[in-house]
């Protein structure tokens, strides 16, 4: 199991907050960094949480993992980190969070429901820990702190939820969530209103999201060689702007004929007519909404050869056209 080298650049300005120098400690599980780190590059899990859990117990602070929301920067998760701060809502940052959680770390598992009136972000790492605690606060520090680089720093969740166990003192906790937290749970959970989840946010940047959405699959499609339905996409989206794409064109630039592609991607349930379909949807809600392109541009950087041919499709996807939802 591995994780995004550049979530070390986290770890590393905690421990140095803490007065701790980081590359002995990194060094003692084999793992010698290099500034800056290239990207993609994965790490092996298991000793990064090593590398945690020794800091953790070097810097004698039972609240540790809360200290990760604080120096956290969105550039130390990738392409997925500048996708979510450029996110049009906060449910649509957790929706990228939760689709793209794979190209953090290959066990993560994040779902995003509503429940009472309330939109809820669950985290699941299906993997051991050394310190299951801190790591669990790190991971929920960080939504929340990537929720306050997006709505602001007064954001503060509806409920915190951790399966860490009762700390003799709750007051970091409660101070850096500012709400109720619940500790000892079944669930690594936090929620926000439906208000809270659906504002427009100040820094959204449909363009710049998409197109960070578009390194994060080409990053997922190169950690999984196999998933051929995650490779179509991200070749599809290099293609569309071209003007030209098919079958062909794709199972070309996969090394593979079309037949091949055919079948591969009905062994997983998925049909390249479908997934053109899907990733072509996906876009053309984003570029819509853009009031920097026209529409006329966006015709072009899906793939169509005129506006009419666009207007049919939008309308049958969304059932208005796109000058209307541009209107709207």
């Amino acid at each position: 199991m591995s994780v995004l080298a550049q979530s070390v650049g986290n770890l590393w300005r905690v421990m140095e907050s803490y007065g701790i120098d980081p590359e002995p400690l990194f060094l003692a599980e084999g793992l010698e960094i290099h500034w800056p780190i290239a990207p993609g590059t994965r790490i092996p899990y298991e000793k990064l949480d090593a590398v945690r859990a020794s800091a953790a117990a070097v810097s004698g602070d039972p609240s540790f993992g809360l200290r990760a929301g604080q120096c956290v920067h969105p550039s130390q998760l990738g392409a997925l980190g500048y996708a979510v701060l450029a996110s049009e809502t906060l449910r649509d940052s957790f929706s990228r969070v939760a689709r793209f959680a794979r190209v953090i770390s290959e066990k993560g598992r994040i779902d995003v429901f509503e429940r009472d009136d309330t939109l809820i972000c669950h985290i699941d790492t299906q993997a051991p820990s050394r310190n299951v605690g801190v790591r669990d606060d790190v991971q929920l520090s960080i939504l929340v702190a990537l929720c306050r680089f997006n709505a602001g720093s007064d954001f503060n969740p509806v409920h915190v939820t951790t399966r860490r166990p009762e700390p003799d003192n709750r007051l970091p906790w409660e101070s850096y969530y500012r709400c109720p937290v619940q500790f000892e749970a079944e669930h690594n959970e936090l929620s926000m209103t439906l208000v809270q989840a659906d504002q427009v946010l100040p820094s959204a940047n449909n363009v710049l999201a998409e197109m960070n959405d578009r390194i994060v699959i080409q990053r997922l499609a190169e950690l999984d060689r196999n998933n051929i339905p995650g490779r179509v996409r991200a070749a599809i989206m290099d293609q569309l702007p071209s003007g030209y794409i098919s079958d062909d064109s794709v199972a070309e630039a996969l090394n593979m004929t079309p037949r091949t592609l055919h079948r591969r991607l009905k062994l997983d349930g998925a049909s390249f007519r479908t997934l053109l379909k899907e990733v072509r949807q996906d876009l053309a809600r984003q570029y819509v909404a853009d009031d920097s392109l026209t529409l006329t541009e966006v015709t072009f950087l899906l793939g169509f050869s005129e506006m009419s041919s666009f207007s049919r499709a939008y309308k049958n996807w969304y059932g208005h056209s796109p000058s209307a939802a541009r209107q709207n």
